[in-house]
């Protein structure tokens, strides 16, 4: 979702950019870059930083930093919805010109937070369909829901606007890629809660164990002992190298899994045996 909204920068060539609705002012990541600025001004002047955890490299995002975590997250906490909150509503002054689009991008990033920060990648378990964690995945969801069902009823009543959710020159919404596994990821979970829990009532479901992020982590490493090429035929190998590694140097922490949410993953003991000649 971060990497949706980075993509919403003004480029040559593309005119238009999120939208709320038809002729709203287009909003997405100048708020963010904007943001940026007021840090370094904040830096220079010796003033407390708002958002401590906010890089440059955040912000230019390369190819290392749209595919980590760490950036994503950032963007997600609570200090960087409060910077956008007080800098578009100032208290006793006069709202800035860009005090729309910047709280548009807050709410997209509140939505984002909702749905990952503290529901999907929630420490909370999910004990109830009326449990926090749910009830917040939902609340997340529904921004984009409607956010979507506006244009569209917009589109329906208007035929000049033509909003094409599939077309990839679309730049009002996210891309309809994003957005059909945004549904996937909300109707999975949200489907495999309500029946698990009612065919095992008094159980819970931890939503960080059911998404596959901290299986990557691990999976990353098992794909670096094959070469970048990992197969059924060399994942038993990859495997058994890196519980090897682990077993003969307990202490040593690679650093694509050092401090990722101090999530233990149990690894079945795999014997260094051959197997008998059948």
């Amino acid at each position: 979702m971060i990497n949706a909204l980075w993509q919403s920068k003004p480029v040559t060539g593309r005119k238009k950019g999120f939208q709320t609705h038809h002729a709203s002012p287009v909003f997405g990541w100048e708020a963010i870059e904007s943001m940026w600025r007021r840090e370094k001004d904040r830096r220079s002047k010796n003033i407390s930083r708002e958002v401590p955890g906010l890089q440059e490299s955040y912000i230019k995002r390369d190819s290392w930093t749209k595919l980590n975590v760490r950036p994503a997250k950032v963007m997600q906490q609570e200090q960087v919805l409060a910077e956008l909150a007080q800098y578009a509503a100032p208290i006793g002054q006069q709202p800035p010109s860009d005090a729309e689009t910047t709280m548009m991008t807050r709410d997209y990033l509140r939505a984002a937070s909702l749905l990952f920060e503290n529901g999907v990648l929630s420490h909370e378990v999910i004990n109830s369909t009326h449990c926090q964690v749910l009830q917040n995945i939902r609340e997340g969801y529904q921004f984009f829901e409607d956010w979507l069902d506006t244009l569209l009823d917009e589109n329906a009543q208007q035929k000049e606007t033509e909003f094409l959710l599939t077309s990839p020159r679309e730049r009002r919404f996210i891309s309809w890629q994003t957005w059909d596994l945004l549904r996937v990821m909300y109707f999975g979970l949200t489907g495999l809660a309500e029946s698990f829990l009612s065919r095992h009532p008094g159980f819970f479901l931890s939503p960080l164990r059911l998404n596959g992020s901290a299986v990557e982590t691990l999976f990353s490493q098992f794909k670096a002992r094959a070469g970048g090429k990992l197969t059924s035929l060399n994942y038993e190998t990859s495997l058994r190298s890196y519980i090897c590694k682990k077993n003969l140097a307990p202490k040593a922490v690679h650093h694509s899994g050092r401090d990722y949410r101090n999530v233990h993953l149990k690894l079945p003991d795999a014997p260094l045996i051959r197997k008998k000649d059948m």
